[in-house]
């Protein structure tokens, strides 16, 4: 997977762990010590790729307790960024829990929240997750092997507006969702403009790797769209 992000053009990447009920075992010290052994394989093979330590951590009710004791990893083990996913199949509204994180000094990262029916289709909804101190992550699957053509012309959408402020991979395996980011990043070319693909897939996931504040402005008005049926000429 290393070798499939680094000839990709891909040099830091977060080596990212679930934590979940699903995998109690993976601890924020087994994903250090898994991070630092497979830094450690790097070097030795000549792979050109840095890895810092991240967990995805599946939103659940006590997990600002779960924080508060230390048992869940924030992005780079920086204490700034926390990456959080929704339940599987289901959709939370976590917005006033990411405001008491953010009150706290650790801004959320939704993680693919493109794949919640409820966000994608509703724009005011993931905009008001974004007001409330939310960084939104997309997976470069869902812009290049999107659902549906209306998913894609949402998730164009978020692309255009500026909805979206960082692009992953969500890799899991060197062939089931490689680590793979180019195609991605192209497409977002075509959509929004080489300026907004380099902060999305390079600048702002730089700055939240390194611990850094991150400014993230407000999304664009929606443009309002206007068909055939709904007026007619004098």
């Amino acid at each position: 997977m290393c070798r499939i992000a680094a000839d990709e053009g891909t040099r830091v990447i977060a080596a990212t762990a679930h934590q979940n009920d699903h995998y109690p075992l993976v601890t924020p010290d087994r994903i250090r010590a898994a991070t630092l052994a497979l830094a450690t394989a790097l070097r030795e093979a000549a792979v050109p790729l840095n890895v810092v330590p991240v967990a995805e951590v599946m939103a659940h009710p006590e997990m600002e307790a779960a924080f508060a004791r230390g048992e869940l990893l924030t992005v780079a083990d920086r204490g700034a960024f926390m990456l959080v996913e929704m339940p599987h199949g289901l959709f939370v509204d976590l917005r006033a829990m990411i405001g008491r994180f953010r009150k706290a000094g650790v801004r959320v990262i939704l993680a693919h929240p493109e794949r919640s029916p409820e966000l994608l289709h509703d724009a005011g909804l993931i905009e008001d997750f974004i007001k409330c101190g939310s960084i939104v992550q997309v997976n470069s699957h869902s812009i290049t092997e999107p659902a549906n053509r209306e998913d894609e012309r949402a998730l164009r959408r978020w692309f255009q507006r500026g909805i979206v402020h960082v692009l992953g991979s969500d890799g899991h395996s060197a062939t089931r969702r490689p680590p793979k980011i180019a195609a991605a990043y192209h497409k977002v070319v075509s959509w929004a403009g080489q300026a907004a693909a380099d902060r999305i897939a390079s600048t702002n996931g730089a700055a939240i790797l390194q611990g850094l504040p991150l400014r993230i402005d407000p999304p664009q008005q929606a443009r309002r769209r206007w068909f055939s049926g709904l007026w007619s000429s004098p």
